[in-house]
């Protein structure tokens, strides 16, 4: 399964996110939670960061704990906000819609 984020904030928030961001991610994932991509874009009114993790089915509760104990380190940047969602393949997800 994935867990994907995505992030946004103001342009003129760009060094103070840079700042937390070197700080969050200079502690490692564990070892169930693989970042697989960190993709931006920026213009119009700020900032949008999509983050792509994978993260072994029977620990997704876990890896949504731990990367909403990361987002807390960018709670206080006004402007900041974050969603995450679980997500799965086209593969995981066909099976399903069998009855």
């Amino acid at each position: 399964m994935f867990l994907v984020t995505t992030s946004t904030y103001p342009l003129t928030k760009a060094n103070e996110i840079a700042a937390k961001f070197q700080k969050a991610a200079a502690a490692p994932l564990p070892s169930f939670l693989k970042r697989l991509y960190t993709l931006n874009t920026a213009g119009g009114e700020g900032i949008k960061v999509l983050g792509i993790y994978q993260v072994e089915d029977d620990k997704v509760p876990a890896g949504i704990k731990e990367l909403t104990r990361y987002f807390v380190e960018f709670y206080d940047v006004e402007g900041f906000k974050y969603l995450l969602e679980t997500m799965l393949t086209a593969q995981e997800s066909i099976p399903l819609l069998k009855r």
